[in-house]
């Protein structure tokens, strides 16, 4: 008997930070560029422009910006589409935000979070695969002066976030000691996020959402994370990725729909003097995408390409073997177990 209303099913891959600057765009995802290519859907963050225009901001104490002519590496890889809300966007400006634009327009290349205005920059990616229409939305809780879109103003996606300091000890006994961190979202903005979310579920089937967040060159996940995550979920996105932290950081788990608080980097070409060898640990995640969600995830560990592509690594030795550990480690807290079989490393809800 025929199937009259056959499952709609597709698969999605999406991976670290991409900030090119090289010679020439030649190989730059080399073996995992096809893993991307093969995806239905395949989506990351674009960490910075793609301009020759502007000069660099007052200020900033670290810049990243490449050739508009490297945009061919992520058309060769088959990308669906980026996400642009970062801090590194208009390192040199407006623009070269605005060449930005015209040059991922021009390669065909869907993007969302930022614009010319704040309505610009919240507009989402809307796309078909497989029968499913598929959503992503992009913000940036990292904002540099200046950076943040607004009515009439470029700039990149806001959700902003407050953070203070608690002191852990008393400081009469215990001076300099390290304080206890807490952050959370504006109001405006975290109630502006889940109504985007709310409206783009009405006409898709699943909602992505990217957020660039955290604490640069630290593991761990903090409060703020945890609450756009969540809130995004409960909004109805299928899924939440996250990056801007160089290194490493927790898969949580949060009704069934995962958050991934950091994928390190993918692509740096300009080393930042603070890197160290954690930066170049990565990975992809991929899975398969239904009307209720996602399903079957995996994880691809990877070593971050620096000059050059990226590469694959095995999951049961060497490099690959100390990624997985340490995602398990990271991730077990959160509710998130990794098994490897067959040379795949499952990412699941623990039980």
């Amino acid at each position: 008997m025929s199937n009259k209303h056959p499952q709609k099913t597709a698969s999605f891959l999406t991976g670290g930070d991409i900030a090119p600057d090289r010679n020439s765009a030649k190989g730059m995802f080399g073996r995992p560029g096809k893993l991307f290519r093969d995806a239905d859907f395949s989506f990351a963050n674009l960490e910075n422009a793609l301009s020759t225009r502007g000069e660099l901001m007052k200020g900033k104490a670290t810049k990243h910006r490449g050739h508009p002519s490297l945009v061919a590496g992520l058309v060769d890889a088959g990308f669906d589409a980026v996400g642009i809300a970062n801090n590194h966007l208009l390192d040199f400006g407006v623009p070269s935000l605005e060449e930005t634009m015209v040059t991922l327009r021009r390669a065909r290349i869907p993007f969302t979070g930022a614009g010319l205005d704040l309505e610009e920059a919240m507009s989402p990616v809307v796309i078909e695969r497989g029968g499913l229409i598929i959503g992503l939305l992009a913000y940036s809780s990292v904002l540099p002066q200046g950076h943040a879109a607004d009515s009439g103003e470029p700039g990149v996606n806001p959700l902003r976030v407050k953070t203070s300091y608690t002191p852990l000890r008393n400081l009469d006994e215990y001076p300099a000691s390290e304080p206890i961190i807490h952050s959370w979202a504006v109001t405006e903005d975290l109630a502006r996020m889940k109504r985007d979310i709310r409206n783009l579920k009405r006409r898709t089937d699943l909602v992505f959402v990217y957020q660039h967040w955290g604490a640069s060159m630290r593991h761990e996940v903090h409060e703020h994370q945890r609450e756009i995550g969540q809130a995004a979920i409960d909004a109805g996105a299928c899924a939440v990725f996250g990056g801007h932290q160089h290194v490493l950081s927790a898969i949580e788990f949060y009704k069934g729909q995962p958050i991934v608080h950091c994928t390190g980097n993918l692509i740096f070409d300009e080393v930042e003097p603070f890197f160290t060898e954690a930066t170049l640990q990565t990975f992809l995640l991929g899975g398969k995408m239904g009307e209720k969600g996602l399903s079957d995830l995996h994880l691809i560990p990877c070593r971050c390409g620096v000059g050059g592509a990226p590469r694959l690594l095995s999951p049961k030795r060497g490099e690959g073997r100390e990624i997985v550990d340490m995602m398990r480690k990271l991730s077990a807290p959160y509710g998130t177990e990794l098994s490897v079989k067959d040379g795949e490393v499952a990412v699941s809800p623990l039980g």
